[in-house]
């Protein structure tokens, strides 16, 4: 019995479980916690994944949040390690699968009534069985975080102060739902100042050397600064994303719909199309290889005439390498490579090593794969050679 379902049938018996429900909740955390930092920040773990569930009483409503929890939890890491060109596998993707790649959750907060649960709940998943479910449904994916950058909610607002002042707060709380920890991007969330609202208002329309004065205020190499504003017929928020990232300099504005459900939740919304748009900027041109239709049963004869199977190929490399450390760094990194099963090695030297290892699609698919990770493949007489960039 998972812990989810030990979680779940102690509470539901009433208060003479509550201490015992308590310290097997606050045991897990603790070990769910010390994975985590052990591994460091790890992009295969999802935080803050908000579940609301409604049914005919409490304890319906919290069974409900825990089985469909999962599958919500894996359509946001599908999003962060995917490409935008994949999105339209989400709807393919089910409770069984996402049971299949979780490794664990913890409880960061619920609360319910008669008829509802609500929570915010982290899930972790094992990378390799998750690599695995990607692999599987021929999508490319791309998990190595980028360098530190700093991102700044700002708000230029109205002339109603009173007014301009909630709706930053707002603003701001809406991206303290973001899961920045875990996030493909090393992001770090700052706070602005009045001061830096007010420097906002003077880059926003075109006095573009203030940027460099917050910049430097806040010693951050690289800045970006979003805002979210709301058009006379409040029937639109404008999002506008500027400053610089680890790709280079951005601009951008999109304009969004406002949505049934209050201010609060539409700035939610927004905050996470614009975080997904930053992530995107740095995973988009790091991920090679298309995304490949693949076909779950060879009775259905219609997909199978425009799609083909992933199937795994053995690979044979020659790894070219300066010494024993520079070996065992290349060889950790090739191993994390995703996709990369059942790596031997046949044979080992000062110089060089002869590698076997099975791979999806084989060796041209693990050729475009190879460069995001800095590795690069020659032709060496009869032999692949791979070499490592860095």
């Amino acid at each position: 019995m998972t812990f989810k379902h030990r979680f779940f049938w102690a509470n539901l018996f009433g208060r003479r479980y509550i201490t015992a429900t308590f310290m097997v909740a606050m045991a897990c955390q603790m070990i769910f916690a010390g994975q985590t930092a052990a591994r460091g920040a790890s992009v295969y773990t999802i935080a803050k994944v908000k579940i609301d569930a409604r049914a005919e009483n409490a304890v319906l409503a919290k069974k409900r949040a825990l089985k469909e929890g999962p599958l919500q939890a894996l359509k946001l890491i599908f999003k962060r390690l995917a490409p935008f060109r994949a999105y339209d596998r989400l709807a393919t993707l089910t409770l069984s699968e996402a049971d299949s790649v979780v490794d664990g959750f913890a409880v960061r907060s619920e609360r319910n009534s008669s008829t509802r649960y609500i929570a915010l709940l982290d899930y972790n998943f094992s990378h390799k069985k998750l690599q695995a479910l990607l692999v599987k449904k021929g999508v490319p994916f791309f998990d190595q975080r980028s360098q530190k950058q700093v991102l700044m909610p700002v708000f230029r607002g109205t002339d109603d102060q009173s007014a301009r002042n909630k709706d930053r707060k707002q603003w701001w709380r809406a991206w303290r739902t973001i899961d920045f920890k875990h996030g493909l991007t090393d992001t770090r969330l700052y706070q602005a100042k009045q001061s830096d609202h007010e420097l906002w208002q003077k880059i926003s329309i075109g006095e573009r050397q203030q940027y460099d004065t917050l910049r430097d205020r806040y010693a951050a190499s690289k800045l970006i600064l979003v805002d979210a504003q709301i058009n006379s017929q409040k029937d639109r928020l404008t999002l506008r994303i500027y400053g610089e990232d680890h790709v280079g300099q951005i601009d951008y504005s999109q304009e969004i719909p406002i949505k049934e459900g209050g201010l609060a939740q539409n700035y939610e919304a927004v905050a996470q199309i614009a975080f997904g748009i930053i992530e995107g900027r740095w995973r988009e041109p790091r991920i090679s290889g298309d995304v490949v239709a693949v076909i779950a049963s060879l009775d259905d004869q219609d997909e199978a005439a425009s799609s083909k199977r992933l199937i795994s190929e053995t690979v044979f490399l020659r790894v070219a390498f300066r010494g024993l450390r520079d070996w065992q760094q290349i060889k950790q990194r090739l191993q994390r490579i995703p996709g990369v099963q059942k790596m031997q090695v046949n044979s080992l030297s000062p110089r060089g090593a002869d590698v076997r290892l099975k791979y999806p699609g084989g060796i041209n698919r693990l050729r475009a794969q190879l460069a995001a990770y800095r590795f690069a493949l020659d032709q060496g007489g009869n032999d692949v050679v791979l070499r490592s960039l860095k």
